[in-house]
């Protein structure tokens, strides 16, 4: 996709809870109002406005499987100033009323309170900075192509370095990094061809911070207090919800950041579904 247009989407995903500006928005990504427009919904494939609502019905939705705020609050994050707009614009875009949805959720929710797995964890992480790659889909397609893409990056860099040497010594090696995959969308909410997920590699901040002079993206991952468990090969999919459950079972607030896997000894190989991993789950 256009790094340009990269640049507005990422803008907009930190920015939902404001009020989003078109003339910010074109600036941001280096474009006259006219020109982004149209060249935002060719990549994308909707409008910027139809992007953004969407964006804040998926967290509205998720806000309430989470139950962390009330069905007025909700609201409001998600720009509607009454319930009743609320109501029509949900009902269109999942199908289903609020209350009928968190009704739903609650079940699966109950589903997955006794799955066996390994003891869950409270941890505390510092910030982390990545450089990464996104691409969308389901998320065992979206994370083969993504974690394809970013190795093949990282293998070109002693090409790159001997063309242009970096302007300091880099710690690149497997013991200096980690391998994760920031797993934007619940796949219960969001339509498949929509869900984000980034194959990220974190290194040091000067580290990070050199490897975008060689055409790499980079943020950072939200330090701070998560639930982590160990999962075994072959048992992602059930983990994860059982590590939901958990949590709303003991009582937890969950925070507005994304969750992420920790592929353990990967950072020299691509990820795939026979990878021990560790699910980092944000909570207050």
């Amino acid at each position: 996709m256009n790094k340009q247009i990269q640049k507005a989407l990422y803008y907009i995903e930190s920015n939902l809870n404001e009020e989003l500006d078109l003339i910010k928005l074109a600036a941001v990504a280096n474009y006259s109002t006219f020109h982004f427009c149209r060249v935002f919904k060719v990549h994308v494939g909707e409008s910027v406005m139809s992007y953004a609502n969407r964006l804040k019905l998926q967290n509205a939705a998720i806000e309430m499987k989470l139950k962390n705020k009330s069905m007025i609050d909700i609201a409001m994050d998600a720009g509607y100033e009454t319930p009743t707009g609320f109501l029509k614009a949900f009902k269109k875009r999942f199908g289903t009323t609020p209350t009928d949805f968190k009704l739903i959720t609650q079940q699966n929710f109950n589903q997955y309170k006794e799955v066996d797995m390994n003891t869950p964890e409270i941890v505390i992480r510092e910030e982390a900075y990545v450089v990464f790659t996104r691409e969308l889909g389901d998320y065992e397609t979206s994370g083969e192509v993504a974690w394809k893409k970013l190795t093949a990056a990282m293998e070109a860099l002693d090409t790159a370095f001997q063309k242009r040497p970096p302007n300091a010594e880099m710690k690149l090696g497997k013991d200096n990094g980690e391998a994760l995959g920031i797993c934007h969308d619940d796949p219960e909410v969001t339509d498949a061809k929509y869900i984000r997920y980034d194959a990220a590699l974190a290194w040091s901040k000067e580290d990070v911070a050199e490897l975008t002079n060689y055409g790499f993206e980079s943020k950072t991952v939200a330090g701070g207090k998560y639930v982590k468990v160990l999962v075994e090969c072959g048992e992602n999919l059930e983990s994860w919800y059982g590590l939901y459950a958990w949590i709303e079972k003991k009582g937890y607030r969950f925070r507005d950041v994304p969750p992420f896997e920790k592929y353990l000894n990967a950072i020299e190989n691509p990820v795939n579904s026979e990878q021990t991993v560790e699910i980092y789950v944000p909570i207050e």
